[in-house]
């Protein structure tokens, strides 16, 4: 360290003479300096904490206290911008930081919690590791870690505001410009326009590869296949996705705010990599279910689906959804919530002794009575017995398949059961009757959803309670699904005719596992399609995206379809 001036007193000796014994070579002329320059006189360094006195034992703790560390970080800071003007902020000079941010390494789809402390009050992000810290105060994690391993650059993963640190000032506002990818990657936002733009073609990640927003993989973390695929599924429906881009999270469940988060991360124009993590989701959903829904641990597609858009409306109507038409309007009721009106009439409970119906009926099961069949066999409702009517709301329409033949056929040349899905439709005419254990039934559409979602019944269990998989393929078509004859009559001037209910595929969830058995190397794999004049369809499998022909998609084993209505 330098010594101390000396005192004012003291008259320092009279220089030599020029030319006189002693004297040194006259020292070059000065530089021109303006003469805002010309008083500049450099601070004097912070002095250091004395080393303690030989015979007092060094004192780890005070070594280790933030006082000290910010000391000698101040004295090389200063040290380093000494020679600059007086009038110029020494901070200026760490914009270089900037240059030290590492983007492969930095990943905001993990819960923020603090990664020495586990807690998610005051996070910070290490912009050059990646790694999460709690606070930015002189005996913080993340003050502590600048120190430790020569990381200055940091951003609240609340607010986006970047702060060097050990120096602890934010990153002035003209260099904010460098950071403006880190921080739209933290919380992407979208506009309208920017909605369309990011439906008119494909982006590019970090690396330079080409990829396409919405179509991105999702991490599989501990078995949430399942989640995956209702999420890619369910952010595809235009209104759904287009709600969520836009929205504004003030006073909206925590819920609500991740799934939002999700979709924004998914539909990221200027993604740092082709993938997102659904963790800060997955966590709260395991929260909100009471770990119905976990990490680690399968579930249906179908059961989490319905659980989500129930949950996502009661939220986005503060609890009072009640599922009818005008009460409690949520996006979701807008866009998924049908009517089906079902008619119903008791079965007649078998006498002790009989054999027609009840020897060939299970445990607990009823019969038709003499009057509800026709001369043909054919069920009917008994004028004589009273019917129920009620309309029941729904957001998924459940579909039964027809029980395969018991051999499919040699391992050479195996057959596999196909019908089409307007046989499967059927069942909603409003015509057809389907006993049950107590009931005989009859359904029929009396409103259908901008966006119908269809459940085809797959997984079922025989009488000695063992899980059986049905292997048959439905047919459809990928654009103009005629839903006329199975949709209410409505009312047109002079006309009893129909209008026309046509549906379009957006997705569909397909299962897969080895032949002949149900669970063996199974996944779940969704099948969506882009929004544009070159429409092209993808297969979205955890972090597999892959392009596929769309002749081929009725292939696979359907077990979850997204239509949308044309407008009429």
């Amino acid at each position: 360290m330098p010594p101390p001036p000396p005192p004012e007193d003291d008259v320092p000796p009279p220089a030599p003479l020029p030319g006189s014994p002693g004297a040194s070579p006259p020292p070059p002329p000065p530089e021109e300096t303006s003469a805002q320059n010309s008083d500049i006189v450099p601070p004097p360094p912070p002095s250091l904490p004395p080393p303690p006195p030989p015979d007092q034992p060094y004192d780890e703790e005070d070594v280790q206290d933030a006082a000290y560390w910010t000391r000698l970080a101040s004295s090389s800071s200063t040290a380093s911008t000494s020679k600059l003007p007086t009038h110029t902020p020494a901070k200026k000079t760490h914009a270089l930081y900037l240059d030290t941010i590492n983007r492969h390494l930095l990943d905001f789809d993990f819960e923020k919690l603090c990664s020495i402390s586990l807690s998610n009050l005051n996070v910070y992000a290490c912009l050059v590791c990646g790694k999460y810290f709690q606070g930015r105060g002189r005996s913080s994690y993340a003050y502590l870690h600048s120190i430790d391993e020569a990381h200055h650059v940091f951003m609240h993963l609340g607010n986006g505001q970047a702060y060097i640190l050990p120096d602890n000032y934010a990153v002035p506002e003209e260099n904010q410009a460098g950071l403006a990818d880190v921080r739209y990657l933290l919380n992407p936002t979208f506009t309208r326009r920017t909605i369309e733009e990011v439906d008119a073609g494909p982006a590019f990640d970090l690396a330079g590869e080409q990829y396409w927003p919405g179509f991105v993989g999702l991490n599989n973390i501990a078995g949430n296949d399942y989640v995956n695929v209702v999420v890619q599924a369910i952010s595809h429906v235009p209104e759904v996705r287009d709600y969520f881009l836009l929205q504004q999270e003030e006073g909206q469940s925590e819920l609500v705010r991740r799934f939002g988060a999700l979709v924004r991360k998914m539909w990221n124009p200027r993604a740092f990599k082709a993938q997102v993590s659904p963790h800060e989701f997955l966590q709260q959903v395991a929260i909100v279910s009471g770990n119905r829904f976990r990490l680690g641990q399968q579930a249906d597609p179908v059961e989490f689906l319905g659980w989500l858009l129930n949950r996502l409306h009661l939220d986005l109507t503060g609890g009072r959804g009640k599922r009818k038409r005008g009460e409690g309007e949520s996006v979701i009721s807008r866009c998924f919530q049908g009517v089906v009106q079902v008619e119903s009439q008791a079965l007649a409970q078998p006498e002790e002794g009989a054999a027609s119906a009840s020897s060939v009926a299970a445990e607990g099961e009823r019969m038709l009575t003499s009057g509800q069949t026709d001369d043909r066999g054919h069920a009917r409702f008994d004028p004589a017995l009273s019917i129920t009517k009620r309309d029941t709301p729904f957001f998924l329409l459940a579909m039964d398949l027809p029980p395969p033949p018991p051999v499919l056929g040699s391992t050479d040349n195996e057959i596999v059961p196909q019908i089409t899905i307007s046989q499967i439709l059927a069942k909603y005419d409003g015509r057809s009757f389907h006993p049950t254990r107590t009931a005989l039934t009859r359904y029929a559409l009396r409103r259908l959803p901008p966006f119908l979602i269809i459940h085809y019944r797959r997984f079922t269990k025989n009488s000695l309670g063992q899980e059986e998989r049905n292997p048959t393929l439905v047919n459809f078509p990928i654009k103009g699904l005629d839903v006329t004859k199975y949709a209410p009559l409505l009312p047109t001037p002079g006309s009893d005719k129909r209008l026309p209910e046509m549906y379009d595929l957006v997705a569909n969830v397909v299962y897969d596992a080895v032949p002949g058995t149900v669970r063996q190397d199974a996944s779940w794999k969704c099948q969506v399609h882009t929004n544009n004049s070159r429409e092209k369809w993808f297969a979205i499998q955890d972090l597999l995206v892959e392009e596929v022909n769309r002749q081929m998609i009725f292939l696979g084993e359907s077990y979850l379809q997204i239509w949308q209505k044309r407008a009429v």
